[in-house]
C-alpha cells in the first residue's frame, strides 16, 4: 500500500495547483480526452501520476465502507469526500470516448455532459443526451431551448469499500434510469389535453413522456461491474483508475451549478 502523507507544505500545495491547472488545460484542449493524441494522453497520464503521491485524502472510499449508515458518518466534517455530484473533464476509457456522435451528421442524439452521482450506497453514471441540431424543426421535437431538449441516462451501481483497502471501490450493477432533468423555467402541468399538448411543444414528445413516466429499472440480479481506485481526491477534484487501467478526472459540481 502506498503511503499518502498529509499535504501541509506551501510547496506541495503550489505544486498541486500547478498540476491541476495543467491537467485542466489539456483536458479542455482534447475535448475531455475524446480528441487526445497518443502524446497528449501520455502527458496527461504523467501529470496524474505526479498528483497521485500528493493525494491529501487517506481514506477516499470511506463513504462506501460496508455497514456505514451515511457518508457523513465516515468522514470528518470539512474533509474531502467522494460523496456528491461530479462532472467528467477527462477520460481515456474507450467505452466513454466512443459515445461521441459529433462526427455523425444524422445521429439520433448529441452527447452532452457526463457525470457521476455518488450517494451511498449507490453510484450513478450519468450521460446527458441532447436533441441533435438537424432535428430541431421536426414535429414533436420541443422548443429550441437548452432546458427543454435533454434526456439523462443513468447506469446505477451499488458500491462497497473496506478500511483494509481504503482507495478501492467495488461496483455491482443495480439498475438503469432514463429521465428528463428538472426544468429551470415554467413548465405546463399535464392535468388536461391542452396542457399535455403545450408540454409537448415545450419538451418534445419523448421528453414529455419521460417527464411523466421516468424509466427506473432495478432488480434483484446484481452482477459485478468492476472496481476503481481513487488516485487523488480533494474538495473539488477527483481522479480514478478503473480495474482496466483507464483514467477519469472529475470536478465537483458546486451548489447552484447542478445539471442533474
Amino acid at each position: 500500500m502506498d503511503n499518502y502523507a498529509a499535504i501541509d507544505s506551501k510547496d506541495d500545495n503550489n505544486r498541486i495547483r500547478t498540476l491541476k491547472s495543467e491537467l485542466l488545460v489539456l483536458a479542455e484542449k482534447t475535448n475531455r480526452g475524446f480528441g487526445a493524441s497518443t502524446s497528449e494522453r501520455k502527458e496527461i497520464k504523467d501529470i496524474i501520476f505526479q498528483l497521485r503521491p500528493l493525494n491529501p485524502t487517506v481514506e477516499p472510499a470511506s463513504p462506501y465502507y460496508e455497514g456505514t449508515a451515511s457518508s457523513s458518518s465516515s468522514s470528518k466534517v470539512g474533509n474531502p469526500t467522494l460523496a456528491g455530484k461530479w462532472t467528467l473533464v477527462y477520460t481515456d476509457a474507450p467505452d466513454i470516448t466512443s459515445l461521441d456522435t459529433s462526427q455523425l451528421p444524422f445521429s439520433t442524439a448529441q452527447l452532452g455532459r457526463i457525470g457521476q452521482e455518488c450517494n451511498p450506497p449507490y453510484i450513478k453514471n450519468v450521460i446527458e443526451w441532447k436533441r441533435p441540431s438537424w432535428a430541431k424543426n421536426l414535429p414533436f421535437s420541443g422548443k429550441d431551448d437548452e432546458s427543454a431538449r435533454r434526456i439523462l441516462q443513468k447506469v446505477v451501481t451499488s458500491a462497497t469499500a473496506s478500511p483494509n483497502n481504503p482507495r478501492i471501490v467495488n461496483l455491482k450493477v443495480a439498475g438503469f434510469e432514463l429521465v428528463t432533468p428538472p426544468s429551470t423555467g415554467s413548465r405546463s402541468e399535464t392535468t388536461n389535453v391542452d396542457n399535455f399538448q403545450r408540454r409537448i411543444e415545450e419538451d418534445g414528445l419523448i421528453g414529455t413522456l419521460l417527464g411523466m413516466n421516468p424509466i427506473d429499472l432495478k432488480g434483484p440480479w446484481n452482477p459485478p461491474f468492476g472496481q476503481f481506485e481513487v488516485l487523488y481526491l480533494d474538495k473539488d477534484f477527483r481522479i480514478i483508475q478503473t480495474y482496466q487501467n483507464y483514467l477519469a478526472v472529475n470536478q465537483r459540481i458546486l451548489p447552484g451549478e447542478e445539471w442533474f
